[in-house]
């Protein structure tokens, strides 16, 4: 799935078309209308099997809803296919987090499809009370993002597990239980674990070099299956040698233009780091640089002395 937040609205062109090119169009929906009215007339209320297949065709993407917990204060977003929909959202956060602690903006579009999540939101709901925490949900998939701790974590994924089974869960519910990352992340995992309070800042950076942290295709938003990482990354820092300042530098871009490709190098790193502050890192302690090119594979953290 990914992310990573909404719907694009359809862009429209504002250049007008040629007065022929008008003309030539409105004697076409004339035609059309006409043809229509005769179809009509002739055949009743039957629709022909090309109509139906176009009202039935219109959904195209799933519903999405978006919940950031920001001590206590609910905020949402996201687009579900009806106004129901929407009214039913609000009611059932309503209903959690009691009235007023709760707000934010839906979209209404007939694109999305139903949501299948929206009968059991509201126990849901009810469970996510994590400050600092995120959940998106995105067809039969959920994904949990920020802040939250393991045995937060573990008992929001039992929850979500218990109301939405078989569905695909993400980001910081990744790592959890029996819900385990890729290999390559796990191993990465077990060596940030493995790491003692006040191991030295040698430990640390071997440890933090052999992260693969992911990012989406051309963009500086970390993929979800890195942000469990990131959480354990923090942990360690914080438990390693007191006074351990970092440099990250990010992974470069790939599209051959050094200005852009330093850019987003340096807008990865940043993304990083605000995913280590989430964590607990202090900000005092991380300092981001770009790279140009793409030699270099992943990120990359150096000790500064």
């Amino acid at each position: 799935m990914t992310q990573h937040l909404f719907h694009d609205p359809l862009r429209r062109s504002t250049t007008n078309p040629k007065p022929a090119i008008v003309a030539l169009l409105a004697i076409g929906l004339t035609l059309t209308l006409a043809a229509c009215n005769r179809e009509s007339s002739t055949a009743g209320t039957a629709s022909s099997p090309e109509t139906a297949s176009t009202t039935a065709a219109v959904a195209q993407y799933e519903a999405r809803l978006n919940l950031v917990n920001n001590n206590g204060k609910v905020r949402y977003d996201g687009t579900v296919d009806s106004a129901a929909s929407k009214n039913a959202i609000v009611e059932a956060l309503d209903k959690a987090y009691g009235a007023g602690n709760a707000s934010g903006a839906l979209a209404v579009d007939k694109g999305a499809r139903s949501a299948p999540w929206l009968g059991k939101l509201p126990k849901f709901a009810a469970a996510f009370t994590m400050p600092g925490a995120a959940v998106a949900f995105e067809g039969q998939a959920i994904e949990l993002s920020g802040y939250a701790s393991p045995t937060d974590r573990a008992a929001l994924l039992g929850k979500a597990q218990a109301l939405f089974p078989g569905y695909r869960y993400s980001g910081l519910f990744e790592g959890v239980g029996n819900n385990a990352a890729n290999p390559a992340s796990s191993d990465a995992a077990q060596a940030l674990t493995r790491l003692k309070p006040g191991a030295s800042a040698a430990e640390l950076m071997q440890a933090l070099n052999q992260t693969p942290i992911q990012f989406e295709d051309g963009s500086a938003k970390v993929t979800a299956g890195s942000l469990d990482l990131l959480s354990k990354a923090a942990q360690a820092i914080q438990a390693a040698s007191a006074g351990a300042r970092l440099e990250i530098t990010g992974p470069a871009g790939s599209t051959g233009v050094a200005a852009d490709d330093l850019a987003l190098s340096k807008q990865r790193a940043e993304a990083i780091k605000v995913q280590l502050i989430v964590n607990g890192v202090s900000p005092a302690v991380i300092e981001t640089q770009g790279q140009p090119g793409t030699g270099q594979a992943g990120a990359s953290f150096k000790l500064l002395k």
